[in-house]
C-alpha cells in the first residue's frame, strides 16, 4: 500500500476521537438556534441548589423535575430552595421567569453552563421545560438510565444558548386501531417527544380495524368495535385467526391527556368520518348505507362501506361521539379523518341521492364535503375547529378547516392557495 496513504489513514486514525468528541459535547436535537461554547465545566455536588420560586406551582414542579433526574440516573440529591435574589450563588441551577426581551416566544429560552452555576431563562413555564430539556441533552448518556443505584458524578461543558422552535406544530402521530400499546407504552412515547421539544401528539384512535375509545352512550362501539377476528398477514389476503382487540376506558384517556400536558404536549385526537367506519359499523350497521351486517376488517386497506350521508340519524350518532370526545380533550382541534372514503355505497343510496338533490351537489365529492362542513359547523359550535386528511379538499371545505396533506407535498399547497 502507498505510503503516503498509511500516514493519512494513520493520522485520521488519531484525529477522528478527538473531532467526534468535540462534536459530541453538543449533541443538542433539534440544533439550537443559536450555540456559544464557554471554558470550564459545572459539576453537580450533593450541596448543589435548585433554585425557582418554589411558591409557583408550576415553577415548583419544574424544579422537582430536574431533582429527580438527576436522582434517577444515581447522581446527588440536589436541594430545591427558594428564588434567589439579585445574585447568583456558585453551585447552583436557576430556573426563571422573565429578564428575557418580550419578543423571544413562549417557548423560547436562554440557558448558560458556566464553572459556577446554570442559569435557565424564560417568558414562560412552556420555554423553562425547553430549556431544562437542552440540559439533559448535556448530560452523560446515563442520566437515562435509571435505578443504576451507582453514585454518579455529573459535570457538564460551559455553554450559552439562545433557542426558539422554527414552527409552532411539532408533531408525532400514533395509530393504535391496527396495533394498540399499553398506556405505560404511550407515556413512554410521549417522554421521548418532550425530548425532542415535540408539543402535539396525534393520537389516531378510531378505524376499520378497530375502535379504541370508550363512548359511554354508545357501549357496542367498544365490545363489539373494537374486537377483530384476526390480523392479516404480511402482504397477503389471510389472517392469523387469533382474536385482537382493546381499547382505552375514559379515565384512561384523561389520565394520558394529562400526563402529556405535564409534558406541555397537546393531545389531537383522530375519530374517523365518513370513511374508514367499518369498526363502528359492525357494531351499529343502522348508520350505514346497506344496514350491514358487518364484521371488524381483518385486513388493511379501504373498505366501500362507510357512514351514510342521507341518513340525518347518523350525524346526531357522530354528534354524540365527539360530545364526549371533546369532553376528554381539551385540545382546540379535532381531527375527523376524511381519507379514502369510497362512494360508492352513496352512489347506489337513495338517501345519499336524494341529499344530493335536496342541497343541489353536483357529486359524491361534494357531498362529502356537505357531510365535513355539517361536522365542522358543530363542533366550532363547541369551540373547536377540525383538522382532515387532504381528500377533505375534494368538493370544496369552508377556510376555517385545517388540512393535514398525506398524499403529497400538493395537497399542501392548494390547501395554503385556498386559504386553508
Amino acid at each position: 500500500m502507498n505510503r503516503k496513504i498509511l500516514i493519512l489513514a494513520s493520522l485520521l486514525l488519531l484525529v477522528s476521537p478527538l473531532l467526534f468528541a468535540g462534536r459530541s459535547q453538543f449533541d443538542i436535537i433539534p440544533k439550537p438556534m443559536k450555540l456559544e461554547a464557554g471554558k470550564g465545566m459545572f459539576t453537580f455536588k450533593e450541596n448543589t441548589a435548585v433554585l425557582t420560586d418554589i411558591n409557583n406551582q408550576e415553577l415548583r414542579q419544574l424544579g422537582k423535575l430536574l431533582v429527580q433526574k438527576v436522582a434517577d440516573a444515581g447522581g446527588p440529591v440536589l436541594r430545591l430552595s427558594a428564588t434567589l435574589g439579585k445574585t447568583i450563588p456558585k453551585n447552583s441551577v436557576v430556573l426563571a421567569i422573565g429578564g428575557l426581551s418580550s419578543s423571544l416566544p413562549d417557548e423560547g429560552y436562554e440557558l448558560a453552563v458556566t464553572k459556577k452555576n446554570i442559569v435557565i431563562r424564560a417568558n414562560t413555564g412552556k420555554g423553562l421545560f425547553y430549556g431544562l430539556q437542552s440540559l439533559f441533552q448535556l448530560f452523560p448518556a446515563s442520566i437515562e438510565a435509571k435505578g443504576t443505584g451507582n453514585t454518579a458524578v455529573f459535570s457538564l461543558p460551559a455553554v450559552k444558548i439562545t433557542d426558539e422552535p422554527r414552527y409552532a406544530y411539532r408533531g408525532m402521530h400514533l395509530d393504535v386501531c391496527r396495533h394498540i400499546f399499553p398506556v405505560e407504552t404511550i407515556k413512554t412515547y410521549l417522554d421521548l417527544m418532550a425530548m425532542y421539544k415535540m408539543n402535539t401528539f396525534h393520537w389516531h384512535l378510531t378505524d376499520d380495524q378497530g375502535w379504541r375509545i370508550e363512548i359511554k352512550k354508545y357501549p357496542e362501539l367498544t365490545h363489539i368495535g373494537s374486537i377483530r377476528k384476526g390480523t392479516q398477514i404480511g402482504r397477503t389476503g389471510e389472517h392469523d385467526g387469533v382474536p385482537y382487540g382493546g381499547f382505552y376506558t375514559q379515565e384512561q384517556v384523561r389520565d394520558i391527556v394529562a400526563y402529556a400536558a405535564s409534558l406541555y404536549i397537546t393531545v389531537i385526537p383522530e375519530i374517523e368520518m365518513p370513511g374508514h367506519a367499518v369498526a363502528a359499523l359492525s357494531a351499529y350497521p343502522q348508520y350505514s348505507c346497506t344496514g350491514g351486517p358487518f364484521e371488524v376488517r381483518t385486513q388493511w386497506g379501504i373498505s366501500d362501506d362507510i357512514f351514510c350521508a342521507g341518513n340525518d340519524e347518523v350525524f346526531g350518532f357522530v354528534q354524540d361521539i365527539l360530545t364526549e370526545v371533546i369532553d376528554l380533550f381539551p385540545s382546540k382541534y379535532i381531527h375527523v379523518g376524511s381519507d379514502e372514503a369510497p362512494k360508492a355505497r352513496w352512489q347506489a343510496c337513495a338517501k345519499c341521492q336524494a341529499r344530493m338533490r335536496e342541497q343541489g351537489l353536483k357529486n359524491e365529492m361534494e357531498l362529502q364535503s356537505y357531510f365535513v362542513t355539517r361536522i365542522e359547523k358543530f363542533l366550532n359550535a363547541k369551540g373547536r375547529r377540525i383538522i382532515g386528511w387532504d381528500e377533505i379538499l375534494e368538493g370544496g371545505l369552508a377556510p376555517e378547516a385545517t388540512v393535514m396533506s398525506w398524499r403529497g407535498v400538493q395537497g399542501g399547497i392548494d390547501a395554503a392557495m385556498q386559504n386553508h
